[in-house]
């Protein structure tokens, strides 16, 4: 009895083994298969090796335990390649950011990293990696986001949601991660005139004052589009400082067209703002209660009114402090609804810079 019981043990074990050795091997077969797709000629092409990837994933995600240290050692296998296979890359580091673990967040990065921007890879699945990997704040990823996303238009449909992030607002999602650093290389990115128009649509969500000095001189330009985005930005965006640029701008060096549209705004401007700040009667511990679950919540203004915030006696500068970083968080959700959260933000910060002026 028990030779029989040992014989039925060592069997169970070895079909157990075998079991995972043949799905290893399928795992593994899978991204050979990978590895091995050639460069998407043309959207056709790259619709069907999206649903052969799609595939992939619902195989991998199946055998996840068994899959995501086979994809962890195969991506650092091609990122020591010379020429790595860059759908490899994006697939596989998607994957990892989707379902892998904290240690796996360094390898994401450096996938993210070996990305060629020009290569034809799926944009949606794109924005995913480079979404994942810039919660690193890793400032050499901004290149990658210039040119693949920057210099292209490329938007995201949620159709669980019903709707698509544009591409002013995948751009925001991105840059937005960075935080100062962003607001700083998108600034300095103005001067090139291909670019001055998203960046300037960019900036009134990410920006701040600090970007007044770059935008000033877009005031300038012949072009009708860049100079009412920059009069936006600087109305939106810009606080005080936005608003002496614009007083001190001389009607007299305005086009017909620029003038037109900016005449009734600079009657506006005209009238010393009243600001809200310290009108408030709630209490600051709290405002600072709310503030904290803004923070916590990844910057949802549902059930908050943001009016008891812009009112509040809070000093200006923790008021700033917090709400920056509270924008920055919401930066972290991928849907339309995050998008309006951050404009919210936005306008609350460029109100309470108005705040003891």
């Amino acid at each position: 009895m028990r030779r029989l019981l040992a014989a039925a043990l060592a069997a169970s074990s070895f079909t157990a083994y075998a079991g995972d050795a043949a799905t290893d091997a399928a795992i593994t077969a899978r991204i050979a298969q990978i590895r091995a797709m050639p460069a998407a000629a043309n959207a056709a092409a790259a619709g069907a090796q999206r649903r052969e990837l799609d595939a992939a994933w619902r195989f991998f995600g199946d055998y996840r335990e068994d899959a995501i240290p086979l994809l962890r050692r195969e991506l650092a296998a091609e990122l020591r390649s010379p020429r790595p296979s860059q759908q490899l890359l994006l697939d596989a580091a998607c994957f990892l950011a989707a379902y892998g673990a904290q240690s796996d967040k360094a390898l994401i990065v450096q996938a993210a990293l070996a990305i060629n921007p020009d290569a034809a890879l799926d944009g949606p699945q794109l924005f995913r990696l480079v979404h994942a990997a810039a919660a690193s704040q890793d400032a050499r990823l901004l290149p990658l986001v210039d040119r693949a996303f920057l210099r292209k238009a490329v938007s995201i449909p949620l159709p669980q949601q019903g709707s698509t992030i544009d591409e002013t607002g995948v751009r925001a999602l991105l840059y937005g991660r960075f935080g100062a650093a962003a607001e700083r290389h998108l600034a300095a990115l103005l001067r090139d005139s291909s670019l001055a128009k998203p960046v300037l649509d960019l900036l009134q969500l990410v920006g701040s004052p600090a970007s007044v000095p770059a935008v000033e001189p877009l005031l300038q330009s012949p072009d009708m589009e860049v100079f009412t985005r920059a009069v936006n930005f600087l109305v939106r965006a810009g606080g005080p400082q936005g608003r002496q640029v614009l007083l001190a701008l001389k009607p007299q060096a305005l086009s017909k067209e620029a003038l037109a549209f900016f005449a009734p705004m600079r009657q506006q401007l005209a009238q010393q703002p009243a600001p809200q700040a310290g009108k408030g009667s709630l209490a600051d511990a709290e405002v600072r209660r709310l503030l904290d679950t803004l923070e916590a919540n990844g910057g949802r203004y549902d059930g908050i009114d943001p009016a008891v915030i812009v009112q509040s006696r809070l000093p200006r500068q923790e008021l700033l402090e917090r709400l920056s970083r509270i924008r920055e968080r919401s930066f972290a959700r991928v849907s339309n609804e995050a998008l309006a959260d951050i404009d919210t933000s936005s306008a609350l910060l460029n109100a309470i810079s108005y705040k003891n002026q």
